[in-house]
C-alpha cells in the first residue's frame, strides 16, 4: 500500500476472524487486502476448538483437510465437580452438533486460512498499524503506520516497535477484525461497555499422559469455572478461573520470564500454582505434568458494542464483543460473522441495498450476542433437570459451545428450556 493502491475492501486484523472475512470476500471475487500490526500469525491462541458450523465452513472452503491431520475430535463435554464427572453431554446426539468439536494446535487454524489467501496473492501487510480513518460518501480513507523493530534497554535489550513511515490507502469498505482493542471501533467512536463482570484464568498447557477419551471436562467449584481441553500430540490445556490478585505469589518477576503474546505481556506462572489448583479443584486428574508450552494469567472482559458499524466501516469478532473462553464462543461466532459480513459487503458492491443489507447484519449481531451473553435469554430448569446442572445453571451459559442457532437444541439436551429474560 503506497497511497495509490485502492482495494475494494481492507480488513484490519489477521487473526482467524479477519482471515475468514478476507477469504469470504475473495471467494466472492472482491479485491481485498489485510493489514495486521503484528509481524506474523499468532503463536498462542486463547481459542482452540471449532464448533460444527465452523468446521462445515472450512470444509466448504476446501481447507479442512489441511487442518484435520493435527486435530482431535471432542465428542463429549463432561461436567464435573471435585469428585469427578457429574453429567455427560454427548454432542453426537444433538441435532447439528453430531460432528463434535475439532480441537487443534495453536497455530494450525491461522495457517490453514492463510494458505489459500497467499496462493491467491491476497496481500497481507504485516507490521501495519491503523492510526486513523475518514469516511466519505463513496470511500474510506485509511491511515496506517508501518512499524519496524528496534532495540532498547541497557542491561537487557528488548525489542520494541517504532513507526518507520506513514501510509494512506483508500477503499470502498473497511472491516475491523482487530480484536478487543480495536482501532477501527475507536475510529468510529463506538463505545464498548462492560455487560458482565470480567473473568481471569490461570492457563497451563503441558505434556501429559492423561487418558482423555476424547472428552473435554468443565469443572464447577466454589472458586469458579475450570476447564480441561485435551490437545493433539499428548498435550492438554487447563484453565482455572481465579482472582487475578491471588496469582501474584506464583508469578516470577524476572524479565527473562516475561511472556509476550501479540501486544500483551504476561508474567510466567510457577508450576506450583498448577499443582495447588489441581489438588483443590480437580484431585481426580491423574495425568502427568511434563513439558510446559505456556502458562500465564489471561483476563477476559465481557463487553458488547451497541453497534457493529456504520456506513462503510463495520466490525466482526472481538472488535464488537468479548466473552469468556470456556465455550469457545467468541472466535467461532466471530468467524461466522466475518463470513456473513464479507458476503454482505460483496452484495453491496454488486448493487444491493447497502443500508438494508448492513443494518440487517447489525441487528443479527446484537440479537445473537445479547442471547449468548445471557442478557436476553437464559436456561430454565424442568422437573427432570439433573440436580447438578440445576445447581450450576447460572454458569452454564458461558460453558457451552453454542451460537444462536444451536442454543435451543443444547438446552434440550441439558434437560432445560431456553426462555427470554
Amino acid at each position: 500500500m503506497r497511497g495509490k493502491t485502492s482495494p475494494m475492501v481492507i480488513v484490519v486484523g489477521a487473526g482467524p476472524v479477519g482471515l475468514a472475512t478476507a477469504l469470504s470476500l475473495h471467494k466472492r471475487g472482491v479485491p481485498v487486502e489485510i493489514v495486521e500490526r503484528d509481524d506474523r500469525p499468532g503463536t498462542h491462541s486463547n481459542a482452540l476448538a471449532l464448533h460444527p458450523r465452523s468446521t462445515a465452513m472450512l470444509k466448504e472452503w476446501g481447507i479442512l483437510g489441511s487442518l484435520e491431520a493435527d486435530t482431535l475430535q471432542i465428542k463429549n463435554l463432561v461436567y464435573c465437580d471435585l469428585n469427578g464427572p457429574r453429567y455427560n453431554l454427548d454432542l453426537t446426539k444433538i441435532p447439528g452438533q453430531e460432528s463434535g468439536l475439532l480441537v487443534f494446535g495453536q497455530d494450525h487454524l491461522e495457517a490453514a486460512l492463510i494458505g489459500p489467501l497467499e496462493k491467491a496473492n491476497v496481500p497481507i501487510h504485516w507490521n501495519s498499524r491503523l492510526s486513523g480513518l475518514n469516511q466519505s460518501e463513496d470511500k474510506v480513507e485509511v491511515h496506517l503506520e508501518k512499524l519496524i523493530e528496534s532495540m532498547s534497554g541497557y542491561a537487557m535489550a528488548r525489542l520494541e516497535w517504532q513507526v518507520d513511515r506513514e501510509i494512506t490507502a483508500r477503499c470502498r469498505y473497511l472491516i475491523g477484525a482487530d480484536g478487543h482493542f480495536s482501532m477501527v471501533r475507536r475510529g468510529l467512536g463506538i463505545d464498548f461497555p462492560k455487560v458482565a463482570p470480567a473473568q481471569s484464568f490461570a492457563v497451563f498447557e503441558f505434556k501429559t499422559d492423561y487418558a482423555h477419551n476424547n472428552e473435554a471436562r468443565i469443572v464447577y467449584t466454589d472458586e469458579g469455572t475450570n476447564v480441561m481441553w485435551p490437545l493433539p500430540g499428548g498435550y492438554c490445556r487447563w484453565g482455572f478461573e481465579i482472582d487475578e490478585s491471588a496469582a501474584e505469589k506464583y508469578s516470577r518477576e524476572k524479565d527473562r520470564l516475561f511472556v509476550q503474546v501479540g501486544n500483551q505481556g504476561y508474567r510466567t506462572l510457577e508450576s506450583s500454582m498448577l499443582n495447588e489448583l489441581l489438588a483443590t479443584r480437580a484431585p481426580w486428574f491423574d495425568g502427568s505434568i511434563e513439558r510446559f508450552k505456556w502458562r500465564m494469567i489471561v483476563r477476559f472482559e465481557k463487553r458488547l458494542a451497541p453497534r457493529f458499524g456504520r456506513d462503510r466501516v463495520w466490525l466482526a469478532g472481538d472488535a464488537g464483543h468479548v466473552t469468556g473462553p470456556v465455550g469457545m464462543q467468541s472466535m467461532n461466532i466471530g468467524m461466522k460473522e466475518g463470513r456473513e459480513l464479507g458476503n454482505c459487503v460483496a452484495d453491496c458492491l454488486e448493487g444491493n441495498n447497502e443500508t438494508a443489507v448492513l443494518e440487517a447484519y447489525n441487528s443479527k449481531r446484537e440479537m445473537e450476542w445479547r442471547a449468548i451473553m445471557g442478557l436476553s435469554k437464559h436456561f430454565s430448569v424442568r422437573d427432570e433437570t439433573d440436580s447438578f446442572l440445576e445447581h450450576n445453571v447460572d454458569k452454564l451459559f458461558g460453558s457451552i459451545p453454542a451460537s444462536i442457532n444451536s442454543l435451543p437444541q443444547i438446552a434440550d439436551a441439558l434437560g432445560m428450556d431456553l426462555v427470554s429474560v
